[in-house]
């Protein structure tokens, strides 16, 4: 009979031996083998105001540089719709996102190039080196967004009630052709505050707006293969509330005022590069998720130049 003993301290070693097989040496040379690359990103659509371009420079694995120094001061960009051209001229700001820095972007008025639906424009970059960057797209008509379907939902989390407010779209999708979608949409809601006026007066308790973007609990992005002319409806988007604790209690605010739902028809450029940036977030830290490739529209380089077409409903919530 088998001594018990060699089964405990056997076992391990065997699974040990197991994991071993799974190592594989990579050589860093064939990592940072690809030499840092020229990105761009922009996207058009005849209701901007502005048009914007991104250039920076790609960051290798392995290699060594700043992650906030990456973007590029002294390129040419250029766009044209064939007949006519406009160049985007540097403009520096502060980058919402890292405080204390400072983004570049490359802008123009829209009245300096109109942006139709139907055409196609070319986005050129050129950088100092020498490398030129090309891209093109076709903005897409638009597609009218019918109905805003409101509702609401009573919430028992771990004791606290809450009420949260939901919205989906519906809209008609045309027929004989393959499109794509993103559903957004913002809100004014209520929040509670206190003030007190003057030195020698009462605290008074008082009621605001602010205003708040819609998270939706399934995808943003859709396609409508499998449902070409078919109506068509979002998934669930929780409208924008506040949430404060004021003498102890939990005060739930209201979706309040003005709301503006939008529905974005999309060109393939834009819904690819999205739909996989929407999974990449998705998958956050988990070291066991499968990568997820973002793909590229830019030829010389890397990033994504694309058009939408809005179509905007508002209602008043009250």
């Amino acid at each position: 009979m088998m001594n018990p003993a060699y089964l405990l301290f056997g076992l391990p070693l065997l699974l040990l031996m197991g994991c071993g097989s799974l190592r594989q040496e990579v050589d860093p040379k064939g990592v940072v083998g690809e030499g840092e690359q020229v990105v761009v990103t922009c996207f058009i659509s005849p209701q901007d105001t502005v048009l914007a371009a991104r250039v920076s420079r790609s960051l290798p694995i392995l290699g060594l540089g700043n992650q906030n120094d990456l973007d590029i001061p002294n390129a040419t960009v250029t766009l044209s719709d064939g007949s006519q051209s406009v160049i985007l001229r540097l403009q520096r700001r502060a980058d919402p996102y890292n405080y204390g820095t400072m983004s570049i972007l490359y802008r123009a008025l829209a009245s300096e190039l109109a942006i139709v639906a139907g055409k196609r424009y070319t986005l050129t970059v050129q950088v100092p080196d020498g490398r030129q960057i090309r891209a093109s797209c076709t903005v897409p008509e638009p597609v009218q967004l019918d109905q805003v379907e409101l509702d609401s939902s009573t919430i028992n989390e771990y004791g606290l009630i809450r009420k949260d407010y939901y919205a989906r779209l519906h809209w008609q999708d045309p027929a004989r052709q393959t499109n794509y979608y993103r559903v957004a949409g913002n809100n004014a809601y209520t929040y509670n505050f206190r003030f007190q006026p003057g030195p020698n007066t009462p605290v008074r308790d008082s009621t605001g707006l602010l205003w708040g973007d819609w998270t939706f609990s399934s995808a943003a992005m859709l396609t409508d293969v499998g449902r070409d002319g078919q109506a068509m409806r979002s998934g669930r988007g929780r409208l924008a509330i506040n949430y404060l604790w004021i003498n102890g209690q939990q005060q739930s605010s209201l979706a309040r005022g003005p709301l503006y739902a939008y529905l974005l028809n999309v060109d393939e450029n834009y819904y690819r590069y999205h739909e996989a940036i929407d999974r990449q977030r998705s998958v956050g830290d988990n070291p066991f998720a499968e990568p997820v490739l973002v793909p590229t529209t830019v030829q010389g380089g890397l990033g994504c130049f694309g058009a939408y077409n809005r179509s905007t409903l508002a209602l008043q919530v009250n």
